[in-house]
């Protein structure tokens, strides 16, 4: 049998996946050597070896796993494997390999691997329509902070102009156990079609570099993935065509933490921001979320045993320092969200409205994280970009 265990059993590591007798006995890690987030594993047909797949740098990977070797990397070409927290593929009776992944410049489509050696072949061209669009650009950048070498995604509007000054949009992913990769994002296409760039980081917490990067969140949620961001911020600054009196931050879930703790501690370097199923109050994220005993874990336990960990709990919360936000602040939230509960979007709406900070909240009558019907997915990226457009306007409108 496999299964997904935390590496050694410390719930900050990255998952492996452990292979055992099914009457019982000891299982064993055979995925150490790959040093990332294994985020699913697939039998093959030999029953002696896994197709596993993990965020890897700005891209996912996919695997052969033998049960006693050395992993084999698949190659998938420019295509991303689909997979935000479970691969979307299957394996076939002669270890063929059918899965859905998107290019940088193309939504998802069907893709096929004939053999672990195999190239993969585009199998479906369902969205050729928009593949055909006048997109913006992607590419992937790397900066170093504090030791660490990191990555994230630039998106740049179409057509870009590098000697003018552009407005920077940050879209922040959340997790913090996930990565923006280098595949197709409607919400940063969206985003970069009004003029502006648009940038998705990994920071530490990410799961694409490894478990030493992905365990440095370790009772630092906010402060040091915090600074690994402004740090890819400023090596944009660097390439000269960044606006930096017209630049935004917005994120959902974990990128909401990130959203509200960055305009919270770096108040004068934003114009505009949109909070989306913002954790703003780790003592509510505990109480209240549904995978609070879980995650608590992530700031070293409870915050009602002991009253310095309770302290902590207060030290990583964005609502600590909101009285120091001054952007225009979009919330959003659905009134059923069981993972972040609307209370941390009160919290910050009060907050906000409280320290005259202009703020909207909308609540979406709807359970479950985020929409996810078509209708209320619409209503967000609208209200999200006419936000932003009324605070940053656009490249084409903007003297240069």
């Amino acid at each position: 049998m496999a299964h997904l265990y935390t590496r050694d059993g410390v719930t900050k590591n990255v998952n492996e996946i452990y292979v055992g007798p099914v009457g019982g006995g000891e299982s064993a890690s055979v995925t150490r050597d790959l040093d990332r987030n294994v985020q699913r594993a697939i039998w093959m047909p030999d029953s002696r070896s896994l197709l596993v797949s993990a965020n890897d740098g700005t891209t996912t990977g996919l695997w052969i796993q033998p049960l006693d070797g050395k992993a084999r990397r698949l190659d998938t070409g420019a295509a991303v494997p689909t997979a935000s927290f479970w691969l979307d593929a299957s394996v076939g009776p002669k270890g063929e390999v059918a899965f859905t992944a998107t290019e940088p410049g193309h939504p998802v489509e069907l893709y096929f691997l004939g053999s672990a050696d195999a190239k993969p072949k585009q199998l479906t061209d369902f969205n050729s329509g928009i593949a055909a669009l006048e997109l913006g650009r992607s590419e992937t950048i790397h900066w170093k902070n504090e030791g660490f070498n990191l990555d994230g995604v630039v998106t740049y509007p179409p057509p870009f102009d590098p000697g003018k000054k552009n407005p920077l949009v940050l879209y922040i992913h959340g997790g913090p156990r996930s990565a923006s990769k280098q595949g197709f994002s409607s919400r940063a296409q969206l985003l970069a079609a009004q003029g502006w760039v648009v940038f998705e980081p990994n920071y530490r917490g990410s799961d694409n570099l490894g478990n030493a990067f992905q365990a440095a969140i370790w009772n630092d949620s906010g402060a040091g993935p915090g600074r690994d961001v402004m740090a890819g911020v400023a090596e944009l600054e660097k390439r000269g065509f960044v606006d930096a009196s017209r630049m935004a931050v917005s994120g959902w879930s974990y990128g909401g933490y990130m959203t509200t703790w960055l305009f919270g501690n770096y108040p004068d370097r934003w114009k505009a921001a949109v909070a989306g199923a913002a954790v703003t109050d780790l003592t509510d994220q505990y109480n209240l979320g549904d995978s609070n005993i879980r995650r608590a874990s992530a700031l070293g336990g409870s915050p009602w045993t002991d009253p310095k960990r309770l302290e902590s709990y207060r030290v990583q919360s964005p609502m600590t320092y909101a009285s120091r936000i001054k952007a225009p602040t979009l919330i959003l939230s659905n009134t059923g969200d069981y993972r972040v509960t609307i209370t941390q979007s009160y919290r910050l709406y009060h907050a906000l409205r409280d320290n005259n900070v202009t703020t909207q909240f909308i609540a979406y009558p709807l359970g479950g994280h985020s929409p996810t019907d078509p209708v209320h997915i619409r209503d967000v990226d609208r209200r999200w970009v006419e936000w932003l457009t009324k605070y940053l306007g656009d490249s084409a409108n903007h003297a240069n």
